[in-house]
């Protein structure tokens, strides 16, 4: 589960340890879709009783992404749990956070997130698309404007590398790791070295870390 957050939530809000109680609660839950809407409830109401200066104040988002059982085959999917209003980061929903799944509409290419994506054909679909063509989902969040540019270079140099047929081995792990995490790193290191730092929205340490169907996890940065 992945997060960010453009603004100040309060100094006595720990951020990181209480999403970190919400994840462990997951289990309770009857199905992934069932917690993504139980932690956008839990948001919204913890955020609105702190009574926040600006409303801007409570913007968050939420990457939770989770393999769904469907007809006999595990699905990835990603559940985004935001309060923004778009990608622009300047405002934010007044009724609080909104839970929307990703991938058929970014398979489909459509604008909007229609509740129509749980359906079982199009998991399906998005199963069929990842198993039957060298598609790969990428969602990436905290400033989209200058991070895609440099993301897409990435990807695009793995591309003319499998095309090419030099890619020591397109499906380990270390391989998909590298692919996730190299951006973040290359980007985080030029803001460092460019922006001012109270405007840098992606910085720090990057982390990765694969997950896969049966629960196996990996990581070359210790997560």
């Amino acid at each position: 589960m992945a997060y960010w957050g453009l603004a100040s939530l309060g100094r006595d809000w720990n951020t990181k340890h209480w999403l970190e109680t919400q994840a462990k609660s997951a289990g309770g839950h009857t199905s992934p879709e069932d917690y993504a809407l139980a932690l956008a409830d839990n948001l919204t109401r913890e955020l609105g009783r702190r009574g926040l200066r600006r409303p801007i104040d409570s913007g968050l988002g939420i990457h939770f992404s989770a393999y769904e059982y469907v007809e006999g085959y595990w699905i990835p999917e990603l559940f985004l749990v935001s309060n923004w209003t778009d990608t622009s980061y300047s405002a934010v929903r007044p009724d609080g956070f909104l839970v929307t799944r990703e991938t058929f509409a970014t398979l489909q290419n459509l604008s909007d997130r229609p509740p129509e994506q749980r359906q079982l054909a199009n998991r399906r679909a998005v199963h069929t698309a990842l198993h039957q063509s060298q598609l790969m989902f990428r969602f990436n969040n905290g400033d989209p404007a200058l991070f895609n540019p440099i993301g897409d270079s990435v990807l695009s140099t793995f591309s003319t590398l499998y095309a090419r047929g030099h890619v020591h081995d397109s499906t380990s792990v270390q391989t998909h790791l590298s692919l996730v995490r190299r951006p973040v790193d290359v980007v985080s290191k030029l803001l460092a070295d460019l922006a001012e730092p109270a405007s840098r929205v992606i910085g720090g340490r990057p982390h990765d870390l694969a997950i896969s169907p049966s629960g196996q996890y990996e990581s070359t940065s210790g997560d």
